[in-house]
């Protein structure tokens, strides 16, 4: 996954407040997918990498299989369906948990999930090397 937001599926251009915004915006080519897709976006990657990352003893454990299933398909299902990815309703409901009420920010989104792909498997399981991206997505 790269930074072909809105390149697979239909998107829709979230309102501006100025004209000038909108009109950069549509000149750059800028596609925001709507907020249920953004939140499948985020899942599809931590299934993916979690997948691809942990040793097959922990992808084996009960814990694993409680959490994100036996295969990535199946991971991708239970973390949409336990983030309620269909009723986001707008990019701010993006924002759970300590987050709530904050405004979501889609340009941190996508650095975020774009150093998130390129993390070493090590990194990426270590939460202290969580990119700063993914913790300014919700201000």
């Amino acid at each position: 996954m790269g930074f072909a937001w809105g390149r697979d599926k239909p998107c829709y251009v979230r309102p501006m407040r100025a004209l000038w915004v909108t009109a950069m915006v549509a000149l750059a080519g800028a596609c925001i997918p709507p907020p249920p897709d953004l939140c499948r976006r985020g899942v599809a990657q931590e299934c993916e990498r979690q997948f691809e990352c942990q040793s097959a003893d922990v992808k084996n454990s009960a814990g694993f299989i409680g959490g994100y299933g036996h295969t990535v398909d199946e991971c991708k299902d239970r973390l949409a369906a336990q983030a309620d990815c269909e009723h986001k309703l707008t990019e701010n409901d993006l924002c759970i948990g300590a987050d709530t009420g904050k405004t979501f920010d889609v340009g941190q989104a996508q650095q975020c999930e774009g150093a998130r792909a390129a993390q070493s498997c090590a990194d990426f399981l270590d939460p202290a090397k969580t990119p700063a991206s993914c913790n300014a997505r919700c201000k």
